[in-house]
């Protein structure tokens, strides 16, 4: 074995293996780690094993993150058919991508290894592109093996990386430094002493160790400077031959160095230093990556920009007559570098209209940034190019879609100059990013600028307007507001076939009507708008109406109906986007709550699992951490909120709310009562609003805990009065119970008939945990209030119901409060009253509750009594009578109480029919 593979075993045959199965599998690897480690060594060592698999090569450079699609061999970077027509960008970019997705699989047939080196330094459509591969795998005959070194990076590369490495099928190969054992091996010509001293120096880094062996004491500890020795040995030509590799993601053709500067001569001093390497049928590059990059540093400014002027020139000749977008902006990249504001401009705006026809959306919007950049100082390209601010709309355009609002906002920040209508583009596309970063003020501020400049008769652009108005209020929780700017969008959406805008407006409709507890029109006009958005292929629309789709499935409690959504629009959306959007956050979260609300905790752990990378956005991380204090991991749950915690600071109540909601329950938990009420009326005040407030019933129910329990009656009353509207319908006669029963439990006396009702109006809507704490405070309040036979062995019904389906959801806290209480009132909880079972041939399956009642009907009492007795109110007693006569099949109390005798449930003494 070569000693450039020494300790490398493991590894080449993990990939040695990944690559004889090819034949029943496909695969994904990425061998990690620092720079001089031998990750490039072990990929050329496996891939000579593989001469019989065809071998696409692929890699990237420093200055390679604006070329589309360039770290990908050219076999596959051809764009979709000539002459065909997409909905959207991001229909194009999809079936571009399932294009060059479909010659891989064809490739892949015969066998195919896509290798692609130093992949920390991609572009982002070669990110997008490898990410969707990797999803979409053929069945067999596919190596992907790519290679990425250890270094600090960008946030989009780090997110990136860190979704790859959740992929089932990525194998992660991280190379470790060798053992001493192991560089003594490697070193095997060195003496004991200089082994010792070279593994001192180097820590284990195997090209270091070469370096340090070869060169000798006075070099250097950091591989950097030991490089730097190195080129600093060599003539100005040969050192500027080496720093032209760092300059494009691939290796140089002989006639490429010669016009950067470098002569034959220079280019045989490089090899015969060990600097650089030439394959005759790829081109010449740097023995070491970082060569190149340290090669770059050494030269002066002045030295650059001739070697970016030199190689542009020849780049620019080399030209075929139809380039790809790669090629074009490898001479941009190039231009760019020279400090020639004209030619930057020029080739910028050549290289983003050509990876707009390419689709490649985050690259057009890197180019016109970069046009717009260069604006100011150029003077003759202006009248060849876009006006500035119509460059700068183009790039925050793209760069949002490409996921990048927060970097696009940026370059429409100042006040902008330009024509009126320009001049409004820009205020509606600067007024959508400030609506996705969070601040109302100001996109409605952008709103009023485009109102001021655009004319009474210019409908289309009103319709767009008017869309933008109520989108800002809307979200800003503002919807008295946002009505009549909503109407007004639809109807001149609808005269003037805008379809988008009518789109919009169907979704801001379907938000109104849900507020307004309008189930079917919210339903109608959420499925039109989510229609709307398919036909048009684009992204955040379909994102939108699934948005108000999930949301309407919340409000009504229907669990697997958020769920079959989410999972379709989940698998359109990643198509269009090659990977998640923003807004699934937000869908995923409607999704949570309800799974949460119905119990179905693991599934919604599930749920967020493979949710897959999440943003920033923190909504997300606010409903997982809610089901982790549920189920007690405290830690988890506090990482979470610590993520979640810029929701404080934006200014939509909604998000706001959410936050406070699972904060004041982490504050509770952490036996911090104070804080917690505290917090809940401060988040409180800021989502109080009139009859537009969403719901907030979690922030209530968890305000109202802490109140009662530090006995603060008049903060229970300001809880009331600030939020005791703002929740659904659908549980307002359960959050009528229990304000009932944190009123008197704050007063020092509570009462268990409002616990109850509200423990049967909890489980009347399918919510189990909220009806365990019930049944917990009425067995608490039972055990407190009441003496005697009967009222033990009520509590002690209502605890042991509150055990099961604490123990069915594994609330370990909610648990260690019920076990806690029936250890100190002495309940076993293990006991359980005798009921039909649905394993019984007759009997119906009647609940504890029912049981309890049915007893009691049968000695006759009224329900005005049964409710007296156990604690209810009359009418809900009534809905357990009603229950009851439904599972025993008779009608009136008297059926009942003969239906019972003959079941053998209790003695009869039958009351009035």
């Amino acid at each position: 074995m070569s000693t450039e593979l020494i300790g490398r075993d493991d590894e080449i045959a993990l990939l040695r293996g990944l690559i004889g199965g090819l034949t029943t599998t496909s695969a994904v690897a990425i061998v990690r780690g620092e720079a001089g480690i031998g990750k490039t060594v072990l990929v050329r060592a496996v891939l000579e094993d593989a001469d019989r698999l065809r071998i696409l090569r692929g890699g990237c450079a420093p200055m390679s993150g604006r070329l589309a699609y360039g770290g990908l061999d050219r076999v596959l970077t051809h764009g979709p058919v000539d002459g065909e027509a997409f909905s959207s960008v991001a229909a194009g970019r999809a079936r571009t991508v399932e294009a060059m997705l479909t010659t891989l699989t064809h490739l892949a047939h015969q066998g195919a290894i896509l290798v692609v080196e130093d992949v920390h330094w991609a572009d982002t459509s070669t990110l997008d592109f490898l990410a969707y591969a990797s999803r979409n795998l053929p069945e067999s005959g596919l190596l992907i093996l790519l290679t990425w070194r250890d270094e600090p990076t960008d946030l989009e590369h780090q997110r990136w990386l860190g979704e790859l490495l959740r992929a089932p099928p990525v194998t992660d190969l991280p190379l470790s430094r060798l053992t001493m054992a192991e560089t003594a091996e490697q070193l095997s010509w060195c003496s004991p002493a200089a082994i010792a001293e070279v593994y001192r120096r180097s820590a284990g880094n195997p090209y270091l160790s070469v370096e340090l062996a070869q060169g000798g004491p006075e070099l250097p500890d950091s591989l950097r400077q030991v490089l730097l020795s190195r080129l600093e040995s060599v003539s100005p030509p040969a050192r500027v031959a080496v720093a032209a590799t760092a300059t494009l993601g691939r290796p140089l053709a002989d006639d490429e160095l010669l016009a950067a500067g470098a002569d034959a001569d220079a280019l045989q001093e490089t090899r015969a230093a060990g600097l650089m390497v030439r394959d005759p049928a790829g081109g010449w590059a740097a023995r070491h990556p970082v060569l190149g990059e340290v090669a770059y540093e050494l030269l002066i400014a002045p030295e650059r920009r001739l070697l970016h002027q030199r190689l542009a020139a020849r780049l620019e000749a080399a030209l075929p007559p139809h380039p790809t977008a790669a090629e074009l902006a490898e001479v941009a990249e190039q231009y760019q570098r020279t400090d020639d504001p004209d030619a930057t401009l020029r080739w910028a705006v050549r290289a983003a209209e050509s990876a707009e026809r390419s689709f490649a959306i985050a690259e057009a919007g890197d180019w016109y940034a970069v046009a717009a950049a260069a604006w100011d100082t150029a003077a003759e390209a202006r009248s060849a190019v876009p006006e500035k601010l119509a460059l700068l709309i183009s790039a925050a355009t793209h760069l949002n879609a490409a996921g990048q609002a927060r970097r696009a906002i940026g370059l429409l920040a100042d006040d902008q100059t330009g024509s009126d209508d320009l001049v409004v583009r820009a205020a509606l596309t600067r007024g959508w990013l400030w609506v996705v970063i969070g601040d109302t003020d100001r996109a409605l501020r952008d709103v009023e600028r485009a109102e001021q400049l655009t004319p009474r008769q210019d409908e289309a652009t009103w319709a767009r307007i008017h869309a933008a108005r109520a989108m800002a209020l809307g979200t800003g929780a503002r919807w008295d507001e946002a009505r009549q700017a909503t109407k007004a969008a639809f109807e001149l959406g609808t005269s003037c076939g805008d379809l988008r805008t009518v789109g919009t407006a169907h979704f801001l409709l379907g938000i109104v009507a849900a507020l307004e507890d309008r189930p079917s029109d919210a339903l109608g006009h959420h499925e039109a708008a989510l229609a709307i958005a398919r036909r048009i292929a684009e992204p955040e629309d379909i994102a939108m109406a699934a948005v108000g789709l999930s949301d309407l499935s919340w409000r009504l409690g229907d669990a697997d109906r958020a769920v079959e959504l989410a999972a379709r629009t989940r698998s359109e959306l990643r198509r269009l986007m090659l990977g998640r959007h923003w807004l699934e956050d937000l869908i995923d979260v409607n999704v949570l709550l309800t799974l949460y609300e119905a119990g179905r905790w693991d599934e919604a752990l599930s749920w967020a699992e493979d949710a897959g990378e999440h943003s920033e956005f923190g909504v997300l991380q606010a409903a997982i951490a809610q089901v982790q204090l549920a189920r007690g991991d405290v830690a988890a749950a506090a990482e979470m909120m610590r993520v979640a915690a810029p929701l404080h600071e934006r200014d939509q109540p909604q998000f706001v709310g959410t936050y406070g909601q699972v904060q004041c329950r982490l504050l509770l938990q952490t036996d911090r009562p104070r804080d917690a009420l505290e917090l809940a009326l401060t988040i409180a005040e800021t989502v109080h609003g009139g009859e537009d407030e969403f719901d907030e019933t979690e922030l209530l129910i968890v305000g109202l805990d802490a109140a009662a329990r530090l006995g603060a009656a008049d903060q229970v009353e300001r809880l009331a009065t600030l939020l005791g509207q703002a929740g659904k319908k659908r549980t307002e006669a359960a959050m009528s119970a229990v304000l009932r029963g944190e009123r008197s439990r704050a007063s020092g006396a509570s009462d268990p008939g409002a616990w109850l009702d509200a423990a049967a109006e909890w489980a009347a809507v399918g919510r189990p945990y909220d009806a365990a704490r019930s049944h917990l405070r009425a067995g608490e309040a039972i055990l407190a209030s009441q003496a005697g036979t009967r009222a033990r062995r009520t509590a002690a019904q209502e605890l042991r119901a509150a055990d099961e389906l604490a123990t069915g959801l594994g609330a370990e806290p909610l648990l260690g409060e019920i076990r806690s209480l029936a250890k100190l009132a002495r309940v076993d909880l293990t006991a359980r009253e005798h009921r039909g079972r649905a394993g019984d041939a007759d009997r119906p399956l009647l609940t504890d509750r029912e049981t309890q009642v049915l007893e009691l009907l049968l000695e006759g009492r009224t329900n005005r009594e049964i409710g007296q007795e156990l604690y209810m109110s009359p009418k809900t007693a009534s809905v357990h009578v009603t229950h009851i006569l439904e599972k025993l099949g008779v009608r009136t109390r008297v059926q009942a109480a003969a239906a019972a005798v003959r079941l053998g449930l209790g003695e009869p003494r039958p009351g009035p029919d």
